[in-house]
């Protein structure tokens, strides 16, 4: 007979549920053999058996509770993050979580001129753009739910951060819920392209690296792409509407419609003087 120890937990819980079922069973069975009914008492005197059972099935549900929380405990990874509480430092999570994904999807590519490396040269610039995105209590809110987020999953380690977030069950959702907040800022998309592009500019210029439309291109691709897919059916946009706000699904389509249109409009090639064609990239 195998070790009890080598049962998976689920299973030993399965038995002991059987068992009192079981219990149930032989206190009712007689009655109903002998007559085919049960009457209001019988009922009762064989639920209360099974009561005189459940002290003694209690240290079984214990010990199979115990194993449970011993097998997560073996298999969970060990949480290793650990929020900086120096104070006076800002602790900025949303930019942290934000840059982490475009770290997992932008190739790194170093700047001939300044020897810089994108995209990493980029993260205090996009620090001061999403910074200027948001009134201080909405930037105060959503700073919460990014710790949050980097408290559940137990790390900041740019590498295991998104394979452990779509390991929860709600914890995509929530994440996904920032990056929409920070899409939506972008309503008015030529204006705050712009006022994306100063930024960088201004934050990049002491590291004489020189911040184009291609490298926008890039981040905003990295940090919203992946929500595309929750907007391509109508059943999706509906379930996007209910999780974010009325209106959320149309509104990110019309920015992606114009971001597409903005990089199309620079890889059509133009014709310049004499009728030679060059492209706009």
């Amino acid at each position: 007979m195998a070790d009890t120890s080598d049962t998976p937990p689920f299973v030993r819980h399965h038995r002991t549920a059987r068992a009192l079922v079981h219990t149930l069973h032989e206190a009712l069975a007689p009655q109903l053999v002998t007559r085919g009914a049960l009457t209001h008492d019988e009922f009762a005197r064989a639920f209360a058996r099974l009561m005189d059972e459940w002290p003694r099935v209690l240290p079984l549900f214990a010990r199979t509770c115990r194993a449970c929380t011993a097998g997560r405990a073996e298999t969970a990874p060990p949480p290793s993050f650990h929020p900086d509480e120096a104070e006076g430092r800002r602790r900025d999570y949303v930019t942290r979580l934000m840059f982490s994904t475009i770290l997992s999807k932008v190739p790194e590519a170093q700047d001939p001129i300044s020897g810089a490396v994108f995209p990493h040269v980029a993260a205090p610039g996009l620090q001061a753009n999403l910074n200027a995105l948001f009134y201080e209590k909405e930037w105060e809110a959503m700073n919460a739910d990014a710790l949050n987020i980097f408290a559940q999953i137990g790390t900041d380690r740019d590498e295991e951060i998104w394979a452990r977030v779509h390991r929860h069950a709600t914890l995509p959702v929530l994440s996904d819920a920032l990056f929409v907040r920070v899409m939506l800022r972008f309503k008015q998309f030529a204006f705050q392209r712009q006022s994306f592009m100063r930024r960088m500019v201004q934050t990049l210029e002491s590291r004489r690296f020189t911040f184009t439309e291609e490298h926008f291109n890039a981040l905003f691709a990295a940090l919203f792409d992946h929500l595309r897919d929750d907007i391509k059916t109508e059943l999706g946009r509906a379930r996007v509407d209910v999780r974010y706000g009325d209106e959320t699904a149309g509104s990110l389509l019309r920015i992606f419609a114009e971001f597409d249109k903005l990089r199309e409009d620079r890889q059509r090639p133009i014709r310049g003087i004499g009728g030679a064609r060059r492209s706009t990239r």
